[in-house]
């Protein structure tokens, strides 16, 4: 099996490479749980995809905001036992986070040079860098987690906004 590798547009320090066999996954899936971003590494690698963004982000964004449900569970239930959550795991909640933000502006996610790009959306929550940025440098506390968490809540009370 090839090693798996991001395209450039989604290259970040957060965001490993995963090892995953790609053929084996739906390309109609808008998430796959360890690949944040499959409907963008189908769009910048092969030129197709489910292409969310453009097609009804307010949909995707509400499905989005589903998976998170599940993901935010999985973390609180390791925060309530004690326990460090698995990175995998968060760096699929701020995954879905980033996808609702750049979907919600009818765009791709594009991770290289995250701090530029973000600088252009319209639809994004009061003082989105800071709070981003704590998220990204403190990954697997639990002020982390309750800071995502109201990203994630926010957005989707934008995305509905916006919608009507």
């Amino acid at each position: 099996m090839a090693d798996f590798q991001y395209a450039k547009e989604l290259e970040h320090p957060f965001f490993k490479s995963p090892h995953v066999a790609t053929y084996e996954l739906d390309e109609d899936s808008i998430f796959v749980s360890g690949l944040p971003f499959w409907q963008e590494q189908l769009f910048y690698t092969r030129g197709r995809g489910e292409m969310p963004w453009h097609t009804d982000p307010a949909r995707a964004c509400q499905r989005m905001a589903k998976q998170w449900k599940n993901i935010a569970q999985e973390l609180d239930a390791s925060f309530k036992l004690r326990e460090t959550p698995d990175m995998a795991i968060i760096r699929d909640g701020v995954g879905i986070y980033l996808s609702m933000l750049f979907w919600s502006n009818r765009r791709p996610v594009q991770l290289d040079n995250l701090e530029a790009h973000m600088e252009t959306l319209e639809v994004i929550p009061m003082n989105l860098e800071e709070r981003l940025a704590f998220v990204m440098e403190r990954p697997d506390g639990y002020p982390t987690f309750k800071q995502l968490n109201e990203l994630v809540k926010e957005q989707r009370k934008l995305v509905l906004k916006t919608a009507y």
